[in-house]
């Protein structure tokens, strides 16, 4: 058989690693998921042999598995798309729900995507008010120390988790989380609450609450949060924005989802 344009041997004795390995990702790119048994056999090989391989992709970030021992797509990968051609059809999709928030708080908004160990920022409502936050798209934050990111790292399996803190954290001020365990802690309030808060982790004088937007699997596909100048935090109302937020997130959600259903002829 070939797979775009790569001719694949269906004896795994002529299969080389590197070709296993990036059929494996195929596979895992055309399914919601696949246990090792079944990898195992549609590449034609040993389960010791598939084993081995997701082990070694696992520890680079590139598959990760789920709860069902199932394996999926991991976080790396999206370290291989350029800055400026993530989430195009996601702002397309949700700068409505945007608009929406800004005129419901008057803050800047952000949207952004989840890659690696950081955000990306793919789009951004400026607020009207004197002073205000502002971030270039394409530009990156670190996601233990900003909403976006927390929120969107409370919703990532353990594996993934795993591999996000599996290196030392780096503290940009004095209310950065750096040891996992306090990472781990703060991504619990995230999920018991549906939204994070950043106090001025990552840039003391700027907080902000996000929220992330989940597909099917509930694995985050992107983040909404609304950012501000520190010193207006005390003025908001951080719990009626995070209440918002998981609404606008909601909404997200159900337009990703309709946007991705195949299209209805009618005569």
């Amino acid at each position: 058989m070939f797979r775009y344009g790569v001719p694949v041997s269906d004896g795994a004795d002529t299969l080389s690693s590197v070709n296993r390995a990036l059929t494996l990702l195929e596979l895992l790119a055309e399914n919601n998921g696949l246990t090792v048994t079944q990898l195992a056999d549609r590449l034609q090989t040993g389960k010791t042999t598939a084993f081995r391989l997701t082990k070694t992709l696992s520890e680079r970030g590139w598959v990760e598995k789920d709860d069902e021992l199932r394996y999926r797509l991991g976080p790396a990968l999206l370290g291989l798309v350029p800055a400026n051609q993530m989430g195009q059809g996601l702002r397309q999709q949700l700068r409505p729900l945007l608009e929406e928030l800004q005129d419901e708080t008057g803050e800047t908004i952000h949207l952004t995507v989840l890659r690696g160990r950081y955000i990306v920022y793919v789009d951004q409502l400026i607020s009207p008010k004197p002073v205000h936050s502002v971030s270039t798209l394409g530009s990156r934050s670190p996601a233990h120390c900003v909403s976006p990111g927390l929120a969107q790292l409370a919703a990532l399996p353990s594996e993934a988790l795993d591999w996000i803190l599996a290196v030392p954290l780096r503290r940009y001020t004095e209310r950065s989380l750096t040891e996992p365990d306090a990472v781990r802690a703060e991504l619990q309030r995230v999920r018991n609450r549906g939204y994070a808060v950043n106090r001025g982790a990552f840039r003391a004088e700027v907080g902000g609450v996000g929220a992330a937007v989940l597909d099917d699997h509930e694995r985050p596909v992107a983040a909404l949060s609304v950012c501000m100048p520190a010193f207006r935090m005390k003025d908001n109302d951080l719990s009626g924005i995070g209440e918002l937020l998981k609404m606008k997130a909601a909404d997200a959600q159900r337009r990703i989802r309709l946007a991705r259903r195949p299209a209805i002829d009618t005569f």
